[in-house]
């Protein structure tokens, strides 16, 4: 894993220092190494390719990047992991092409300039990369199907175009105008976090999960290489289907054991973290847990229980309020694009770089993969009752929205429009109600927006009952896959793990494991209590008594409230915008989430909120 960023078509008087400010903006995700290419001053459509390099497949100079193919025609920036990479290279080496590296970069760069874009179908792994043919004058970009590698763009008014790995070090290049997104302010205020494609720099737009784009000469066009579909097509029994997902469990975990250096495990005590640690094999891995002196978040000692049946080195670090509050200025500077989340991952990343590994393994995506969240449950009964009260909503929707109490505001926003899929699961995720968002904005002197912000391009509104999306389970699958997971966790995963130069792996968030497991329908692979998780690694449960879940949080409401703890006069106090009277600041993602916003951008974009 790495970073990685570069200028397409840009004037060449603009790439030395441009490049060197991405560079060094990226130094963190890349301690190994750092590479440079230019095409030269000469090029039609001059490009710079600049890469950071964390060591993990090949730690020798043969898989430096930029990397070159042999003729000299292609250059390739990588950054992720391509798990299946010894297959693939078996097939080109059956084709007649050889290999000078034991590095994946190599074997993606050779498969792309053998299959071109239609390759992407076979990479089984994480990533985003940029493809340069010099001769043509052409690049390739294209990031994961999920998007767990970030990759961002902005596009000059000349066609050119500039990417880096973080937006941060797109603002560095100087060539991007550090403006405030309206819409993206909007949109960040209803979910927590930025809907892809959108971030809060007018004009910079992330390359959307499952997409590709192509570059030539000033001429850009996106489209997906990658659309999800639960379409099941095994009539299986149960206990077959048992045997199907301990199979794709089997090879997805191995898959991301691939690693010439040591590997670790984030283990909270869950029944996702306990499964990897049971499939993995316990005794090869260093596993690491946070604990809390507060007992309702605090799954410490069965972390701990589970790492010692299983033989793993068990790395444990205790986080009082106090230690949390003086991790919180690195964290902030860490920040890439606010959101709600985060902390708990920059904290356990801090304690594995301590330890001395590089790439770790997280249970991130077994709820999602298992229907182990809430909404599974509770989403089809809010959708269920808006359909029930029928001609009484808009009575019901105005009673409500007099409340301030924040759950009313965001279930009259659902009243008050249709019942689909995505409008629910705003409901339950969202942190700001539509009106709420009118209200915040017209107090700081914005502009309120005049339309919906963006959701994304890969499924505005998952529909259910149609060939992708068979049933309401499926839609709220991929609600929590790409709207939760994919706009949030999965970009502060990656975010701060690589603030500390640690590669995060993630086998449940993996597109071969999707393909075979969606073969299976949601009844079975959706049951309550992720029955078909419990099921395929039955060892986790014999090993440790199961217990309510509890999820990998912080106790944030507690530290926030305290008078001498989280809170320290003159640090997070200062960072709260001002709010129109009568707004429900009582939950705790509304007040940290609004606090990491103004030290963004105040940090960023030198921009102050007007009361």
């Amino acid at each position: 894993m790495c970073g990685l960023a570069g200028l397409l078509g840009t004037p060449w008087p603009l790439h030395a220092a441009a490049a060197e400010a991405m560079d060094n903006a990226l130094a963190h995700r890349g301690p190994d190494g750092a590479g440079r290419w230019s095409s030269g001053p000469e090029s039609s459509s001059p490009c710079t390719l600049v890469h950071r390099r964390l060591a993990i497949q090949d730690l020798s100079a043969a898989g430096q990047q930029p990397m070159a193919s042999a003729c000299g025609r292609w250059q390739l920036v990588f950054n992720g992991e391509i798990y299946n990479q010894h297959a693939l290279r078996a097939d080109l080496e059956r084709l007649g092409h050889r290999f000078h590296s034991s590095s994946d970069t190599e074997v993606l760069l050779q498969h792309l300039i053998r299959y071109g874009s239609a390759g992407l179908q076979r990479l089984r792994g994480m990533y985003a990369f940029c493809l340069v043919d010099t001769q043509q004058h052409t690049a390739l970009l294209a990031r994961d199907p999920y998007g767990i590698k970030p990759l961002h763009l902005w596009q000059g008014p000349g066609g050119q175009l500039v990417f880096a790995s973080e937006l941060r070090a797109l603002l560095a290049s100087g060539l991007v105008p550090r403006q405030l997104d309206p819409q993206a302010l909007a949109a960040y205020l209803r979910d927590g976090s930025l809907p892809e494609p959108l971030t809060l720099v007018a004009g910079v737009r992330s390359l959307p999960p499952g997409y590709l784009g192509q570059w030539c000469q000033g001429h850009w066009q996106v489209q997906p290489h990658w659309r999800p579909s639960y379409n099941p097509g095994l009539p299986l029994s149960r206990p077959q289907a048992i045997a199907l997902t301990r199979q794709a469990l089997e090879a997805a975990v191995q898959a991301h054991q691939l690693s010439d250096v040591p590997v670790g495990l984030f283990l909270s005590g869950g029944l996702d973290s306990a499964s990897l640690l049971a499939l993995a094999g316990g005794s090869r891995l260093t596993t690491l847990s946070i604990g809390f002196h507060e007992n309702a978040f605090n799954e410490a000692p069965r972390a701990a229980a589970l790492a010692r049946h299983f033989g793993s080195r068990h790395v444990e670090l205790q986080l009082e309020a106090p230690r949390a509050a003086a991790l919180l200025p690195a964290f902030l500077a860490a920040v890439d694009q606010p959101s709600v989340d985060g902390f708990n991952t920059y904290c356990v990343s801090q304690l594995a770089a301590e330890q001395g590994l590089k790439v770790v393994l997280s249970g991130l995506g077994g709820d999602e993969l298992f229907g182990g969240y809430p909404s599974f449950r509770r989403l089809p009964q809010l959708l269920q009752g808006h359909r029930r009260l029928g001609a009484a909503r808009p009575a019901l929707a105005r009673w409500l929205a007099r409340s301030g109490q924040h759950q009313r505001q965001r279930l009259s926003a659902l009243l008050q429009g249709p019942a689909t899929a995505r409008q629910g699961h705003q409901c339950l995720r969202g942190l700001f109600s539509p009106s709420e968002v009118q209200r915040i904005l017209r107090h700081w002197g914005l502009e309120p927006s005049g339309g919906a912000p963006l959701t994304g391009l890969m499924d505005g509104d998952p529909q259910p009952g149609t060939e992708r999306f068979p049933q309401l389970a499926d839609a709220i699958a991929w609600l929590e896959s790409s709207a939760y997971m994919g706009q949030q966790l999965l970009r502060d995963s990656d975010t701060f793990s690589m603030a500390h130069g640690l590669e995060l792996r993630i086998p449940f968030v993996d597109s071969q494991l999707f393909r075979e497991l969606t073969l299976l329908p949601a009844e079975i692979r959706l049951a309550a209590g992720k029955q078909l998780l419990q099921e395929a690694v039955p060892e986790v449960l014999r090993a440790v008594p199961p217990q309510a879940k509890k999820g990998f949080s912080f106790p944030f409401a507690l530290w926030l409230d305290q008078a001498n703890g989280f809170l320290i006069p003159g640090s997070l106090e200062t960072l709260m915008p001002p709010l129109p009277p009568g707004l429900d600041r009582s939950p705790w993602a509304r007040r940290w989430g609004l606090m990491v916003l103004q030290h963004w951008l105040r940090q960023h974009l030198s921009f102050e909120f007007s009361a």
